[in-house]
């Protein structure tokens, strides 16, 4: 990644005040059997916010990029003639829904200890700080490379919302429309264990292609095998 790219992304982080980049209130309580599906596109601040609240609880999950031009957008149902995203899909519990705010609840309520009050009442100015990130930093918004067909199997991306170096990997996956498993191992997540395992160290972002059995660090590296294989 390039100094000016690194502090580009940077400034996203530091505009969230490091949204995404730790387990708050105590994780997860009930992890799901599958991981919840969420239809969303990396420049949405609606979609920010729940991506960060998936990192704060540690819940692995299934991104369907939904930027322009994806044909992931079609899964997703109309209301009123029109998409919303984020959209949640739980598997295990047979919930579907739009609204962030609704998201939010829901994940807390199901997989957590409840959704603190504060974080409620202070929506209106979250969402108003999470657009201003999305304009300082509006990759991941539009499909370079449509696709007719998806893998056969989800690539895994191990990483958390507020790593600059994670967000680079990710803007690339939606712009090349790959679903991806989200392997969330944000800091005190339990998951860093399992990523040392595979990897033999903590370091983030960390992709696992199953349908090639190559994995590997570093983003520029990622991103020019994305390049590469799907581009």
């Amino acid at each position: 990644m390039s100094a000016l790219d690194h502090a580009w992304s940077a400034a996203v982080s530091a505009l969230r005040a490091g949204r995404g980049g730790r387990v708050q209130h105590g994780g997860a309580r009930r992890r799901p059997e599958r991981p919840p599906i969420v239809y969303e596109f990396e420049a949405c601040p609606y979609c920010r916010k729940v991506r960060e609240g998936l990192s704060e609880l540690d819940l692995d999950w299934v991104c369907r990029p939904t930027a322009r031009g994806s044909a992931h957008r079609d899964e997703v149902p109309d209301f009123g003639g029109r998409k919303y995203f984020p959209y949640l899909v739980d598997p295990n519990t047979g919930v579907q829904m739009k609204e962030s705010e609704d998201i939010l609840d829901y994940l807390h309520e199901t997989y957590g200890a409840g959704r603190p009050e504060l974080a409620r009442r202070l929506a209106p100015l979250n969402t108003m700080a999470a657009g201003l990130a999305s304009g300082v930093r509006p990759r991941g918004r539009r499909v370079r490379a449509p696709r007719e067909t998806d893998p056969a199997q989800l690539l895994e991306l191990y990483q958390y919302e507020a790593c600059p170096a994670c967000r680079r990997v990710r803007e690339r996956l939606h712009e090349l429309d790959l679903p991806f498993l989200v392997r969330t191992v944000a800091h005190r997540s339990p998951g860093r264990a399992r990523l040392r395992s595979i990897g033999g160290r903590v370091r983030v972002p960390f992709l696992v292609d199953p349908n090639t059995g190559e994995s590997m660090y570093e983003s520029d590296d990622i991103v020019k095998y994305l390049d590469d294989l799907y581009g």
